[in-house]
């Protein structure tokens, strides 16, 4: 494969650190303050940011010329794994507008944490494992190395 555009890979690098930044925000939420609303309002921070990172992902993957367009043309057997990847991505942000949204509409400092914190450990996983296969196609496409945490 042709290398993409260097411009490509350091907005998708970039992305890839910011996302990296908001999940660690959303891990401190997790363990942050375990009786009070510190925890929660931590956890809403980190989600909203990762919310808005994740829209970034998004753009640079998916927008034409961006790194999905670049590895299709490139080789055309990558084509269902960049389609999976694209369903991966609105999967994550159905995911995360569903947290966001169920947080919101609880009462202040009512949030039913027993429930939440699993769907929050789920979505981590979820992105987690997202991320592994994003890196491992454009490693696999190209030798490309993304870095950022997996």
């Amino acid at each position: 494969m042709s290398l993409p555009d260097p411009g490509v890979l350091d907005a998708v690098r970039r992305r890839r650190g910011d996302l990296d930044d908001a999940l660690l925000i959303v891990r401190d939420g997790l363990v942050a303050d375990p009786a009070g609303p510190r925890r929660v309002a931590a956890l809403c921070a980190g989600l909203r940011q990762l919310r808005a990172d994740l829209y970034e992902h998004v753009a640079v993957t998916e927008e034409p010329g961006g790194l999905y367009d670049e590895v299709r043309r490139a080789d055309p057997r990558f084509e269902p794994a960049v389609w999976r990847l694209r369903g991966e991505h609105t999967r994550l942000g159905l995911l995360l507008d569903d947290l966001l949204a169920g947080i919101a509409h609880q009462p202040r400092g009512v949030v039913g944490w027993p429930t939440l914190r699993p769907r929050v450990v789920e979505l981590l996983t979820l992105l987690g494992r997202h991320r592994s296969r994003d890196a491992q196609l454009a490693y696999d496409a190209g030798g490309l190395d993304l870095g950022g945490q997996d």
